[in-house]
């Protein structure tokens, strides 16, 4: 899980409890974006690993498992290789 997921986390539950403050508002929307840059670019990579098991291109594969693994721990997009 990032950074992000967990304050997400805390500002949904704070917003169970009270109206969120204007920074914090401010920073849902911000936690949201990050959230939905890193869900696209999970869909983007498992969709192209498929295409690599597919066609059978290992090298694409391990290139793609590789990215898998980079988003995973810095939640930033991974490189395209190709």
């Amino acid at each position: 899980m990032l950074a992000v997921h967990q304050r997400l986390a805390e500002l949904y539950t704070l917003s169970l409890k009270r109206p969120l403050a204007a920074a914090e508002q401010d920073e849902l929307q911000y936690c949201l974006h990050v959230n939905t840059v890193y869900c696209w670019e999970m869909a983007r990579l498992h969709m192209e690993g498929l295409l690599a098991a597919d066609t059978q291109d290992e090298v694409w594969q391990q290139e793609i498992s590789a990215q898998l693994l980079e988003v995973r721990v810095s939640g930033k997009p991974g490189r395209k290789r190709r």
